[in-house]
Order: structure tokens, then C-alpha cells, then sequence
């Protein structure tokens, strides 16, 4: 991109224009790490990952979950460091921002429908469109799946390949793995998402953590009000 900007727009020209795209991915990175360091957060807050109460860490000085942003940030940077081992590896691990993303919305709107549960709509909902809307939302994400899923050349090979069903396969057989592990797999001891019940002091909310069986779990430090 940078020499295509170069043979149309020279030096300065060039530069005007990358830093744009410099400032624009800056802040699409910072909203990628706010994002992703959330959902660590949250997920450890359940305890539902390994090492939980480190990730789920909040600094009492700051009210933020630093160890799961700096978790977040050196995952990230290792992922990046991808680039130097070629495109077939960048390959199999980007197209997971889609295809992971599609995957987690289709279970979840799967799951309202014809799992047992007690959804409760808001104040706007669809009404009779919801449930169409659904179907055609599912059925467009596993067609998109299958479509990015697919290498870009017919005739495959060892080089043409395009692996991120491995990884995504990989990824879904850990996570699997994890769940119905002996003893240790969250099926034997997760309870579901952690109730917080605040008692507002001037620093913060002091979180008395308890889960939907009543027992109590627990995230130090405070939370900023």
C-alpha cells in the first residue's frame, strides 16, 4: 500500500496519507484491546478460565483489570510476530477474527431458541421478526464460515492450504477438552455467572462475588464506581 501511495502521491503526499492509516489502526488496536481485555476479565471474573484469579486481578489503584490487559497485550504481540513466519501463518491465524466471531453469535442466537431458558425481551425487540431474522442470520454466518474457511485457489497443496480450520479446530478441541477435564473441567465446578453485590464506599464497590448457587467466588481489589 505504502509503495502504491509513493507512485501516485511522492514523499510528502505519502506520508500525509500513512499517517492516517497509522492513527486509524492505532485506534482500531486500542478498541480491539479494550474489547478483548474485557472479555478476560469477565470470563476469569466467572471463573471460567484457567488461572481465574490471576486474570481476574483488579488494581486498587487504577480499578482496572491490569493483568488481563497485559495478558491481552503479549498475546497479541506473539500472534504478531506471525508476520515473519510467512503468509500461510498469517492465514490460518487471522481469518479466526470472523470466523471465531460468527461461531460464538450463531450459538448464541441458536441457544435462545432451542435451549431451555428464561430470556426476558427489553423494551425494543422484533416481535414476530425476531425469529426469522435469526434463521436467516444463522444460516447467512455458517455459509460465511464455510466460504472463508475455504483456500483461495482450487488446486490445493501443501503451500496453498489454507490451515485455519486446523487452528480453529485446534481451538474448539482444547476448549472442549477443558470443559469435561477430569476432576479440574469446568463441568464439575462451574456454576454460571458470578452475581456481584456492590457495597459503594468512597474509593469504589467492594464486590462480595457470589455465583448463581450461592456460593461465593471472589476478584480482588475494587472496581471504580
Amino acid at each position: 500500500m505504502a509503495q502504491i501511495f509513493f507512485n501516485s502521491f511522492r514523499q510528502k503526499g505519502t506520508l500525509a496519507l500513512w499517517a492516517l492509516v497509522v492513527t486509524a489502526q492505532y485506534m482500531v488496536g486500542s478498541n480491539c484491546l479494550l474489547v478483548a481485555s474485557h472479555q478476560i476479565f469477565t470470563y476469569s471474573h466467572d471463573c471460567a478460565l484457567p488461572f481465574s484469579s490471576i486474570l481476574s486481578y483488579v488494581n486498587k489503584s487504577t480499578s482496572t483489570p491490569i493483568i488481563a490487559v497485559w495478558f491481552v497485550i503479549i498475546l497479541a504481540t506473539l500472534l504478531g510476530l506471525l508476520a515473519f513466519a510467512g503468509m500461510q501463518a498469517i492465514d490460518a491465524i487471522f481469518p479466526l477474527a470472523i470466523n471465531a466471531v460468527y461461531i460464538t453469535y450463531s450459538i448464541t442466537i441458536t441457544a435462545h431458541w432451542l435451549g431451555d431458558n428464561d430470556f426476558k425481551h427489553g423494551p425494543f425487540h422484533l416481535g414476530i421478526f425476531s425469529l426469522p431474522i435469526s434463521i436467516i442470520a444463522v444460516l447467512i454466518m455458517v455459509f460465511m464460515n464455510i466460504m472463508f474457511l475455504f483456500p483461495l485457489v482450487p488446486s490445493m497443496s501443501a503451500t496453498t492450504m489454507k490451515y485455519t480450520v486446523v487452528v480453529l479446530g485446534g481451538v474448539l478441541g482444547l476448549s472442549l477438552v477443558w470443559y469435561y477435564f477430569p476432576v479440574y473441567g469446568d463441568i464439575h465446578w462451574f456454576a454460571g455467572p458470578v452475581l456481584n453485590i456492590g457495597r459503594g464506599n468512597g474509593d469504589g464497590i467492594d464486590l462480595d462475588m457470589q455465583n448463581s448457587s450461592g456460593e461465593k467466588g471472589g476478584v480482588k481489589g475494587t472496581l471504580g464506581a
